[in-house]
């Protein structure tokens, strides 16, 4: 390239940076969504990957770093913006125009010291151009999301679900299309076709409802409209979610930027973000097995309920943030500087996301140390996990969590305590809490589709198990490069001694999570299972694998020709033994993942008419703890609008959410235990759309209980507010 081109690249990239900051000034509608979101998800980390000159990677790679390191360049960047500015005593460094001048001052100066690095164009797009036939095979995925969203639509208006139970029928239909035409479907669109599956039902989720979905995601939301508020973060609650900047520090600098509904831009931000975690998981399992396996590991990875409807934005982020940790730990196109560079920024990324899940990666990180040396004794091999890096985990984990935020330490010490004092009860079923369930407490009084379900779930541990003991029971030729074994058929390249070892360090922390009195009952194992199926989704492709190959099958149209006098070439068998081998492999992972895809998302429940899932349905249990109605909404904002802020508030268990996210009432002020002491009300009670309507009341960790039962209570209070689905009394 010339000096011309060069400056001339350089010219058009900040013409685009002053572009989008004339839609910003100027609030022109579209323009500046569309630029800002560019300019702020994409634009810094393709800049960061300029820098780093990581040339060898290919597109898809660039695109999932582009968006993680401009993510975590929000955060950090944000993070030295806001508090530099509040030490020089400026009150509002997350405000648009600092924001903006701010931005394109770092933005600017990437761009020139990138160009002093590596004097080149700083943009070289893949080849986008597709056939006749690649065009033909995307008809029906590109609908995906446009049925979600319109599916949605029409659920929201007239509780129809007719367009969305379409939707996830046709997803496992056109799966089972792609694997068994694999030889005719283009490989570079199992990427596209992975994107639109995960984006479609990501939006289902984040659609429903005007309102934020969830339990913990209120509480969440609260904290970014403090932040909003206030336009700076601070340790605001002295709360465990203090340290997690993703739910506060990142969607007011997206609200600064973009100015759209807030409650929309939140629910939809890190869900849009999460949505790229398959294609993560495609890229790390790519590198092991085929790319149609690869791709079926991927649909695993989304057909999780975690991944489905699990609301919880925090949790999202830092298994967000994990996955790019271990893309790149494990990527060969990677100098090793660059790579321990990444590692350490997803590291503390996942760090300032979410607290409990980053003490996971802690442990999976000195498990996978210790067993790393252990091997070294006898093997040779490249470590991954260094102690530096292990002892640098650390004093940023005590940094952050002890002396800037404080409380999330305390906490995480406070657990690894009780969970000691409490192993005197390892034999007791109920210590377990969830992890009862997955054992099966309770199942037999539990209907036909929680059978299922409990059935299919145990069949895909056993898959993951059988790909594990594959591993360990063949871990020369499966693992340990250096040992020169021949790779197994089915695997494209063997695993390294690391990803082996991180492997076993995930299969053992899911045991403990199960086994361990208290774990189990004070921590959802579903956050952790979600962290750990990062790394073992590959293994349930490969104990499907395994079984069918374990499994007799007589060829009979061979024997057939053979009897004819038609004898087959040895190639022609080889080929044909090859092709059966793979449409038993896909046949047998396809009967367990597409039933435990229907019920994760609800739709083996409605099947038997049971309402479970939020998306499906406007009745049942969880649609009643978690739907957030208008009513509700209005009234939680009147309250705080015309009461006494200092004044108690009395709610059940469910609707002190809905105070906290839609009224902005301090969660302090919240009282949800006072059913079972009613003669101490004294203050407000709020009463949403579920108590009036349906007529009952939630106590935490109990049934329901009537509103009739508390009649004299209401009786003694007078009605200041009364939207006919929502009422306060005082």
């Amino acid at each position: 390239m010339n000096n011309f081109e060069i400056k001339k690249c350089i010219l058009i990239l900040i013409s685009l940076i002053f572009l989008t900051d004339l839609a910003i000034f100027l609030n022109i509608p579209f323009l500046r969504q569309v630029l800002g979101f560019l300019f702020l998800a994409i634009l810094p980390g393709v800049l960061i990957i300029q820098l780093l000159k990581l040339d060898k990677i290919e597109p898809l790679e660039k695109f999932v770093l582009s968006v993680g390191l401009s993510i975590s360049f929000l955060i950090f960047f944000g993070l030295l913006l806001n508090n530099s500015s509040l030490a020089l005593g400026y009150e509002t460094p997350l405000a648009t125009i600092p924001l903006l001048i701010s931005f394109n001052v770092a933005l600017v100066v990437l761009t020139i010291v990138g160009y002093k690095v590596k004097k080149e164009p700083h943009f070289s797009l893949p080849n986008l151009n597709l056939n006749v036939s690649e065009k033909a095979f995307l008809i029906v995925p590109i609908l995906f999301p446009a049925l979600s969203i319109f599916g949605m639509y029409f659920m929201n208006a007239t509780n129809n679900n007719i367009i969305l139970m379409f939707l996830l029928f046709l997803i496992p239909i056109y799966v089972v299309f792609v694997c068994f035409f694999n030889d005719k479907f283009p490989k570079r669109l199992y990427p596209i076709v992975i994107f639109l599956i995960s984006i479609s039902l990501v939006l289902m989720f984040a659609l429903r409802s005007n309102h934020i979905i969830g339990m913990d995601r209120h509480e969440e939301y609260y904290y970014f409209l403090t932040t909003l508020g206030n336009l700076h973060w601070n340790v605001f609650g002295h709360s465990t979610l203090d340290a997690c900047l993703c739910i506060s520090l990142l969607p007011t600098i997206y609200q600064s930027i973009l100015n759209v509904n807030q409650e929309y831009l939140y629910k939809l931000l890190i869900s849009s973000i999460f949505s790229i975690s398959p294609l993560i998981i495609y890229i790390i399992s790519k590198k092991y097995v085929r790319e149609t396996y690869a791709f079926l590991t991927s649909f695993f990875f989304i057909s999780q309920h975690t991944f489905v409807s699990f609301p919880g934005g925090r949790t999202k982020m830092a298994i967000f943030f994990f996955a790019l940790a271990m893309m790149t730990l494990f990527s060969d196109k990677i100098d090793l500087l660059k790579k321990r560079i990444l590692f350490i920024v997803f590291m503390a990324s996942c760090m300032v996301s979410h607290y409990s899940t980053t003490y996971i990666f802690f442990f999976i990180m000195v498990g996978t140390f210790i067993g790393i040396e252990m091997l070294s004794k006898k093997y040779t091999f490249k470590k991954v996990i260094s102690l530096t890096n292990t002892i640098l985990f650390f004093s940023m984990i005590f940094f952050w969590y002890s002396q800037v935020t404080e409380v999330a330490f305390n906490a995480g010490v406070g657990y690894i305590e009780e969970t000691l004092k409490n192993l005197h009860s390892f034999f007791i079923f109920e210590s377990r809490g969830t992890g009862g369930a997955l054992l099966g407490k309770d199942i037999m009084e539990k209907g036909i589709p929680h059978k299922i379900e409990f059935v299919f779930t145990w069949l895909i541990f056993a898959f993951i198990g059988i790909g594990i003991i594959t591993l360990i029971r063949r871990y020369k030729e499966m693992s340990f490069p250096e040992l020169n074994f021949k790779n197994p058929e089915f695997l494209k390249d063997k695993f390294e001694v690391g990803y082996f070892v991180i492997a076993l360090i995930c299969v053992g922390l899911l045991v403990v999570t199960i086994a361990v009195p208290y774990i189990g009952e004070h921590y959802n194992i579903k956050r952790a299972y979600t962290v750990t199926i990062t790394i073992l989704s590959v293994f349930f492709v490969i104990g499907g694998i395994t079984l069918s190959k374990n499994l007799s099958f007589k060829k009979k149209t061979l024997l057939k020709k053979q009897k004819e006098g038609k004898k087959a070439s040895q190639q022609t068998l080889g080929k044909f033994d090859q092709t059966a081998s793979e449409v038993r492999a896909y046949l047998i992972i396809l009967l367990v993942l597409i039933p435990y895809f229907f019920c994760s998302t609800g739709v083996m429940y409605n099947i038997f008419c049971v309402p479970r899932a939020i998306t499906l349905n406007s009745e049942g249990e969880n649609y009643d703890s978690m739907y957030v109605h208008d009513q509700d909404s209005y009234g939680a904002k009147w309250l705080k609008s015309n009461t006494d802020e200092r004044a108690k508030i009395y709610a059940d268990f469910y609707s002190d959410r809905r105070l906290v996210s839609q009224g902005k009432i301090t969660p302090s002020l919240i009282n949800y235990y006072w059913l079972r002491n009613p003669v101490s009300v004294d203050g407000y009670i709020y009463l949403r759309y579920h108590n009036i309507v349906n007529g009952k009341l939630v106590n935490p960790y109990t049934s329901a209980y009537n509103m009739t039962d508390y009649q004299s209570i209401f009786l003694e209070k007078n009605e200041i507010y009364d939207s006919g689905c929502t009422k306060i009394l005082r």
